[in-house]
């Protein structure tokens, strides 16, 4: 049976088993297991799901480009313990040094004002820069960082609005000002999280992406706007040549946060973490072989492609996927059975090959 031809199949399988138990449930209940099954994405969740239960209303993730082209945006919501998910964090010791400091800061601004209204204060720039390839955690890090910075008063909601270059530029004239201004009233209260965010820049003088960076700017020298961080993300070496052919963007963002690859062993930890999640095991033997793959495809990697953790979560995927298909062709009974992974179902994937640097 062909790898699709499974996951079609087992999907129904849950689908179906979970529609069954939902007719003895709530009209609720029902609704959550169907998400369960499709996986929907909060930013096609339904309008009752914009409210958070103290009240805060988050926005539904979608902005109008122009007449005939809406963009879907991802909206993460705010974590409740944002300073334990730091924590359980593999690596990332300097970044958490770095974000505790910065969030301190802005809890004393807030100490100071309570004790002596009339004192100054410490100016706080939220705004950052997330420099490190990608799977280095950059997109876990912004969710807690806005959590954070909610707790300590700095932001009022603390959600998370991820954009990248598409959400931008549409296809029609003044759609690029029509979406910036859109995305900053939806980050409004949390923070704007741009990817790749040296896209929107080039040497081309008509690139529509110019547009954005000088409206972005225009907006952070507003003092009025203190309520929103935004987080420009990607590459080192792109990012510092944006800043470069941007000289304003310079002292807007003056916290720099490096992002770097993580090691054999950091990985390893990562990969029981995730297989925690679904409590699976290895056994002795297919953890050696687990072992053996992921530091031959560590040895080969490309430094400019390598994925990180989203290597690991794929190379996991493929293994769950080789796993779920021999417990349904042996047809394995019994949890143990069931949640072991097994040398049979440990197999390698492709690593991402070498491609052209990006540049300007």
């Amino acid at each position: 049976m062909e790898d699709d031809e499974f996951e079609k199949l087992l999907n129904s399988l849950i689908c179906d088993e979970s529609k069954d138990l939902n007719d003895k449930n709530t009209e609720e209940e029902q609704d959550s297991g169907y998400e369960e099954c499709y996986e929907e994405s909060y930013s096609e969740t339904d309008e009752e799901d914009t409210q958070a239960d103290d009240g805060t209303v988050f926005p539904d993730g979608e902005i109008e480009q122009n007449l005939n082209l809406s963009v879907n945006v991802e909206i993460l919501r705010p974590i409740a313990n944002p300073r334990e998910e730091l924590d359980k964090l593999v690596g990332c010791g300097e970044i958490k040094q770095r974000m505790d400091e910065l969030v301190n800061l802005t809890r004393y601004n807030k100490m100071i004002h309570e004790l002596c209204p009339t004192g100054k204060q410490h100016k706080v720039s939220l705004h950052s820069l997330f420099l490190g390839r990608p799977g280095t955690g950059k997109t876990t890090i912004c969710k807690i960082y806005g959590s954070l910075l909610r707790q300590a008063g700095a932001l009022s909601k603390g959600h998370v609005v991820v954009c990248d270059r598409g959400t931008f530029i549409g296809t029609l004239w003044g759609d690029e000002e029509r979406s910036t201004r859109q995305v900053i009233d939806m980050a409004r209260g949390g923070v704007l999280m741009i990817d790749e965010a040296y896209l929107l820049n080039s040497a081309n003088q008509n690139d529509p992406g110019r547009m954005v960076i000088q409206l972005l700017m225009n907006i952070l020298a507003d003092e009025s706007q203190r309520d929103i961080a935004v987080v420009l993300c990607g590459y080192r070496e792109p990012m510092q040549k944006l800043m470069d052919l941007n000289p304003g963007l310079q002292s807007r963002f003056p916290n720099k946060f490096e992002f770097q690859d993580f090691t054999i062993d950091e990985l390893l930890v990562i990969t029981r973490q995730r297989i925690k999640e679904y409590d699976y095991t290895f056994t002795a033997e297919a953890w050696e072989k687990y072992v053996d793959i992921l530091t031959a495809a560590y040895q080969r990697r490309d430094p400019q492609t390598w994925g990180n953790a989203r290597f690991i979560g794929n190379l996991l995927e493929r293994i769950y996927i080789r796993h779920a298909s021999r417990c349904v062709e042996q047809q394995s009974r019994g949890r143990s059975a069931l949640l072991s992974l097994t040398p049979d179902d440990i197999v390698p994937i492709e690593v991402p090959r070498s491609k052209a640097r990006i540049g300007f």
